[in-house]
């Protein structure tokens, strides 16, 4: 999920940066600086079997969070169009060699962040929407180290593709809307545990550095 800072992905300069996504930027840089260190992406030693097993649990995480977004009663539904992932995680992991029902069968991740409203889930697609930037330069490092291209088991790291820029923006433009302070410390602490939560389901599945 956490790939690249969203603040680093995308030229600031370029668009109006709004209070809540100020406070986001600065309370998720550390945790996500962190977890950065411990993702085996640029590791000398990546190989296909590293590359497969990190996707599978990407998968449990990714599937479970967003079965758990669409169940959000106050979210705009319309928001959430096309910025699901696990299906792109599901597909890679076939051209890897699993077969769908040993996807299937993947464990789950069940330390979910809280998704209890708009706001938790505002905060949560933060760090999804974020980490989708990032995947476009994981997806050169991939090409580099292991031949993996969009078709041959990338399509989770490049799953918007020239549409990354405008999806970015149009989550942002959702996001400013916020303004009362208690909202927004809302949304700010929904991303910080998407981190924590993250990062402790990558610890248990072991691919962690």
């Amino acid at each position: 999920m956490v790939e690249t800072h969203p603040q680093t992905a995308l030229n600031p300069g370029k668009m109006t940066v709004s209070v809540v996504h100020q406070e986001l930027r600065d309370a998720t840089a550390a945790p996500h600086q962190s977890l950065e260190k411990r993702l085996p992406f640029v590791s000398d030693d990546l190989d296909r079997g590293d590359y497969r097993r990190l996707l599978e649990a990407y998968y449990g995480f990714y599937f479970a969070l967003e079965r758990q977004l669409d169940q959000v009663s106050d979210l705009d539904t319309s928001s959430l169009i096309g910025r699901h992932k696990a299906a792109a995680l599901a597909q890679d992991l076939e051209v890897l060699g699993l077969t769908p029902e040993q996807i299937a069968a993947l464990e789950l991740c069940h330390e979910l962040p809280p998704l209890n409203n708009r706001l938790q889930a505002l905060g949560v697609m933060y760090v999804m929407e974020g980490a989708t930037l990032g995947g476009q330069v994981l997806s050169r490092i991939v090409k580099a180290k292991l031949s993996i291209e969009s078709d041959s088991g990338g399509a989770f790291l490049n799953v918007y593709g020239s549409a990354a820029g405008p999806m970015w923006r149009s989550f942002l433009a959702l996001l400013s809307g916020v303004d009362d302070p208690i909202q927004r410390d809302q949304i700010v602490q929904s991303a910080l545990l998407t981190f924590t939560s993250f990062e402790r389901w990558l610890e248990r599945s072991q691919v962690l550095r």
